[in-house]
């Protein structure tokens, strides 16, 4: 099931990266997303954002998960639904896209899916 999950995400990032001209090159955040991409950006929680959560994030960033499978994640961050994705979008960025990523810890997407969550996040996490 992961496997068909990351191939449907990668394959939104290739799409999501063909409307962002020239970020492919760069490290992924939303500073680096030219805002008209918003205009023609297709990326939604429900086709993308949601997925990758669930498929990157939500093993240890869940309130159902037990304390001694979270790796260490705070108890009170969790991406149980789009209000908590939303909440913490920001966090989400900062450890995720750019220079800095740290997050998963057990290394996870590609930068392709990494840019394609900059981009959900720049355009107002739809």
């Amino acid at each position: 099931m992961r496997s068909l999950r990351k191939r449907l995400l990668t394959g939104f990032a290739v799409v999501a990266m063909a409307a962002v001209a020239g970020c492919a090159d760069e490290p992924s955040n939303s500073g680096n997303i030219d805002p008209s991409v918003c205009d023609t950006s297709f990326l939604n929680y429900d086709n993308f954002a949601g997925p990758f959560v669930t498929n990157w994030c939500r093993g240890c960033h869940s309130s159902s998960a037990p304390a001694d499978m979270r790796q260490k994640a705070p108890a009170d961050v969790n991406f149980d639904d789009a209000a908590a994705v939303r909440k913490w979008a920001a966090r989400i960025e900062a450890r995720t896209t750019g220079d800095n990523v740290s997050m998963p810890p057990a290394g996870g997407p590609s930068e392709m899916e990494r840019a394609a969550l900059a981009e959900w996040i720049a355009c107002g996490t739809r």
